[in-house]
């Protein structure tokens, strides 16, 4: 993935230098949206040519973006700003982000992918336990039996069996499958 250009809009100071921070570290370049005297529904100016933006749900309620957004919901799926926009590709909670999932479901939504926050599926489809997501993270980054097998001190067998425990519980029949699956759930 190239240079992207991620804006942030966040109310809360401390919180938006964070995100930027985390943003940073993956080289992209961040922009902070301007959202003062955008009149409600209108598009902040700071927002042309973004490729994402990451918005708590209060500012997503008063400005229009015209790329993918990743809101920050404080209840999760509480504020129906977070569904008023067709362009919202992950629902994240605010309260308790971590960098690693924000930084996975920026590259998810990029890609078109729609993430939920782990362990939140609107169809109720399974959650798997710590080990197994460790397993399927590893997928993700594209490591194979053997590696994984090293990894995490286990034989290859029992790799395979965990991999196949993590298909059936995706509803998955290929890794690939299974680690697409993976981040629309937002398990990686």
């Amino acid at each position: 993935m190239g240079l992207l250009r991620v804006g942030v809009a966040e109310e809360d100071e401390i919180f938006r230098r964070g995100l930027i921070a985390i943003l940073l570290d993956e080289d992209w370049d961040c922009i902070v949206l301007a959202t003062d005297g955008v009149a409600n529904g209108e598009v902040a100016d700071s927002a042309a040519n973004l490729d994402i933006a990451v918005v708590c749900a209060k500012v997503l309620g008063r400005i229009r973006l015209p790329c993918p957004i990743v809101c920050l919901d404080p209840q999760l799926y509480g504020a129906g700003n977070c569904h008023s926009s067709a362009n919202v590709k992950a629902i994240l909670p605010h309260d308790h982000l971590s960098a690693d999932e924000l930084v996975v479901s920026v590259r998810a939504a990029v890609a078109g992918l729609q993430v939920e926050s782990a362990g939140l599926s609107r169809q109720g489809d399974a959650v798997l336990d710590a080990r197994r997501i460790r397993v399927l993270r590893l997928l993700a980054e594209g490591a194979d039996t053997r590696a994984i097998a090293l990894k995490l001190r286990l034989s290859d067998r029992t790799v395979k069996t965990l991999v196949r425990e993590i298909q059936l519980s995706l509803g998955t029949t290929t890794r690939a499958q299974a680690v697409a699956e993976g981040f629309r759930l937002g398990l990686i």
